[in-house]
């Protein structure tokens, strides 16, 4: 790999596992490094690690922010680690990358571009700080417990942006909504059997970044369409398996309904007529997707009548996908995306993770949910909330990056927002005059075993940063 400081870290974090909740290791090579630069170092007892290098200067400071763990993703055939073993990763095409596991560049590379500008002593005296929060990719617990009194620079620069075209100055906030309420099974008749309806091969994708690309959701469609077609049949939910994975848009759903024998080809024809009208609908996005039936056993007793409508209303009333859209930076604002739903012998369990850049918005997605569990007698639990960051087109860091990356390196570079999560909304709720954006290298295919990173878009970075250093008063 080439001769730089960046990749002289990056190599160094590889060596070091460090996925969500096992950052201690790296944390400490992390002061090992900075030790060395005389910076001045803190430790809180979740593990964020805070630096600064003061220095005398008119400058204003600013604070760069990276996290310290990585998504550990592995193909089926690895034998790879992720507690022990190192990530092995190799260059081809002008991009660093692995093979069958995560390559950590989300965000190893953000780190180690972090940790070549405090060591490199070519750069112009200014106040420097950084911050390397835990578990990012989890709970984003580094960032919602932060310590308040840490950050005295003006700048906040996130470096776990994966486009160098882009600087982001808002982000989406999330919570995962569980809902559950009880159900009763009563036995089915002779005349009665169990037919599973399978739908597969959707598109999915991730629930913050392919809500708005038109692809469905597997999960609400097929009760969609038993729903149209409920008034003609008498059907019983037994069981529905389905990705159960609240921030990936669900690709397969399968269904077990009891019904009767003798109008099971009828209903199996009308399904699937509906079906086709919604290929029709989704023909340019939803180009794999397919249907099964399949006569099966199972041993589970049908829910009730009543149960079996309650839960097919509690799917269908709630306005799953894109919820509100920001005409003005040209990103998704609100969205609910339904990606668990499991039925035990006595009760449903049903996942939502909701998104939103503002707090208001998130409260009444969650409060909409609360109303409709209150309806059908159920109980509900909020978790792993962050804060969304409203952008501010007027944000003056995000500005002068802008002109840097045109006048240093010629180069047309965008402020955008996303629906994504960030941690630059949490840290702005702990320092709410700071201001924040996000910039990185080019990272492809993140939490896969495809995930690799750009080299040139590396060094590009990192003599931006370099720049803003330099010029960003």
């Amino acid at each position: 790999m080439q001769q730089n400081l960046v990749f002289k870290y990056f190599a160094e974090i590889c060596k070091i596992p460090h996925v969500s909740g096992n950052e201690q290791a790296l944390g400490k090579y992390i002061v090992s490094v900075l030790k060395q630069s005389n910076c001045e170092i803190k430790i809180d007892k979740i593990g964020n690690v805070y630096a600064s290098r003061h220095v005398n200067s008119s400058l204003p400071g600013i604070c760069f922010q990276a996290h310290l763990d990585m998504v550990g993703e592995k193909s089926s055939t690895s034998s790879h680690n992720f507690q022990t073993d190192p990530i092995k990763f190799y260059e081809k095409d002008g991009w660093i990358q692995t093979q069958d596991t995560t390559l950590g560049a989300d965000d190893g590379i953000g780190i180690a571009l972090i940790l070549a500008l405090l060591t490199d002593t070519s750069l112009p005296p200014r106040p420097l700080e950084t911050v390397f929060t835990v578990q990012e990719e989890t709970t984003t617990m580094g960032a919602i417990k932060l310590n308040n009194q840490w950050i005295k620079s003006p700048y906040l620069i996130n470096l776990d942006s994966e486009d160098d075209r882009t600087i982001v100055i808002g982000n989406g906030g999330c919570c995962d909504f569980n809902g559950w309420f009880a159900v009763d099974r009563k036995s089915s008749s002779k005349q009665s059997t169990s037919l599973s309806i399978k739908i597969f091969n959707g598109t999915g994708g991730h629930s913050g970044i392919n809500i708005t690309d038109n692809t469905i959701n597997v999960i609400v469609e097929i009760f969609n369409i038993l729903q149209t077609i409920k008034p003609k049949y008498v059907f019983r939910l037994i069981d529905i398996k389905t990705t159960n994975t609240l921030n990936a848009i669900p690709n397969f759903c399968e269904v077990i309904i009891n019904i009767n024998k003798s109008y099971i080809n009828k209903f199996k024809k009308d399904f699937s007529r509906y079906f086709q009208i919604l290929l029709n609908t989704y023909k340019d996005s939803e180009k794999n997707l397919s249907l099964d039936f399949n006569n099966v056993k199972t041993s589970l007793h049908p829910l009730t009548l009543n149960d079996t409508s309650k839960l097919m209303d509690v799917v269908l009333a709630v306005n799953n996908g894109l919820n509100n859209y920001d005409v003005f930076f040209k990103t998704p604002r609100v969205s609910t995306n339904l990606g668990k739903l499991v039925i035990t012998q006595n009760q449903v369990h049903l996942g939502w993770l909701q998104r939103s850049n503002d707090d208001y918005d998130l409260d009444k997605l969650n409060n909409k949910l609360i109303s409709l569990f209150n309806l059908v007698g159920g109980k509900y639990q909020i978790a792993n909330r962050t804060s969304g960051l409203k952008p501010n087109n007027s944000n003056r860091l995000a500005l002068q990056i802008k002109n840097i990356a045109q006048t240093q390196f010629h180069r047309q570079i965008a402020i955008v927002a996303v629906h994504a999560v960030l941690e630059m909304g949490d840290i702005v709720k702990h320092y709410p005059k700071i201001i924040p954006a996000s910039i990185g290298a080019n990272i492809q295919n993140p939490h896969t075993v495809n995930e690799r990173v750009e080299i040139q878009s590396i060094l590009y970075t990192y003599e931006l940063l370099k720049e803003i250093i330099k010029h960003v008063q």
